[in-house]
């Protein structure tokens, strides 16, 4: 015996044939027939009937045939009607589904076969400032971007009523360079879109982006164990070298200003609290200088080469931190 589905099927397409179109004809005997829902009861004047719900999955170039053409579908919908009505039976709809390649039906006959994925963790901090400063660089902002690898970032969910989870950034910044930011507005909007750009996620956005002044500028007590230093690399620079060799002497290392410019990348000045005393040490890029000397009170020139290892900027540490400066 024929499944009932599979006989009001080739009814319908029967007639469409009968009505001298063999295409829809065609097209209709491809196709996959299904019940949409339960059936309906309807009161037409005085008699009760049974109003039936199909689907009917096709392929992709009959889909766009019949979705191209409203007279076309409405010609496949008036043939399934005419099968289907009877003393007791209408069509309710017949809904037109794309059969889904490699299944061979509907989507509503798949969907709940579809696993949701876990949401992809945030990605890490350091992940976030380097596209944000690869972002400020691709931009021709090379200071802004160079401010960014020297950030550490901190990111904090915040509550959300809607369905997308909103996040809170932190951009704690040397004081030399947030000094810097405060009396450049344009650059500081610059770094927050930057950062909200490299943040924002498909399941996350990015609610706000605060500058700060970092708690450890030079990240020594991030690395003064030993540990490597984070992918942006600012623990290898001649400051954060130097910045490391005093602290563990127990001095205090404050960067108060920063020129971006010059050859070599600029020079940095960072003020020293060392035995009690406060010592203004200039880091300048002096590629053709060595050695260091001293100036006015208290205040120290450095070669930047001149603090290429670790023994080096320990040795000087000690001639700051001891007084033994001439």
């Amino acid at each position: 015996m024929i499944p009932a589905l599979t006989a009001l099927k080739a009814a319908a397409a029967a007639l469409l044939e009968a009505r001298g179109d063999r295409g829809l004809a065609a097209l209709v005997g491809g196709a996959e027939l299904a019940l949409a829902g339960p059936p309906e009861r309807w009161t037409l004047g005085s008699r009760a009937v049974s109003a039936s719900r199909l689907s009917l999955a096709v392929d992709a170039p009959a889909f766009a045939a019949l979705t191209a053409d409203a007279s076309r579908l409405a010609a496949v919908r008036e043939a399934f009607a005419s099968a289907v009505r009877t003393p007791e039976t209408e069509l309710a709809d017949l809904s037109l589904l794309l059969r889904l390649p490699g299944v061979g039906r509907g989507w509503n006959q798949v969907y709940r076969e579809a696993a949701l994925s876990d949401a992809p963790e945030r990605p890490h901090p350091d992940a976030v400032l380097g596209g944000a400063a690869a972002l400020l660089e691709a931009s021709g902002d090379a200071p802004g971007a160079a401010m960014l690898r020297r950030a550490r970032l901190e990111a904090a969910q915040v509550p959300s009523g809607g369905g997308v989870a909103l996040v809170r950034c932190v951009v704690r910044l040397d004081p030399a360079d947030l000094a810097a930011l405060d009396r450049d507005g344009e650059r500081a909007e610059r770094l927050r879109r930057a950062v909200r750009s490299a943040g924002t996620r498909a399941a996350e956005a990015v609610a706000s982006v605060e500058l700060a002044a970092a708690l450890h500028p030079l990240g020594s007590s991030r690395h003064a164990g030993g540990a490597a230093p984070g992918p942006l690399g600012a623990a290898v620079a001649p400051e954060a070298r130097l910045a490391r060799a005093l602290e563990a002497r127990g001095a205090v290392v404050v960067p108060v200003s920063r020129d971006e410019g010059g050859p070599g990348g600029g020079g940095v000045e960072l003020a020293v609290v060392a035995s009690g005393e406060l010592l203004r040490v200039r880091i300048a890029p002096a590629p053709g200088q060595g050695g260091w000397r001293a100036e006015e009170i208290r205040a120290l020139t450095v070669a930047a080469h001149d603090l290429a290892t670790a023994e080096r900027a320990g040795e000087l540490a000690a001639l700051i931190c001891g007084g033994d400066l001439v």
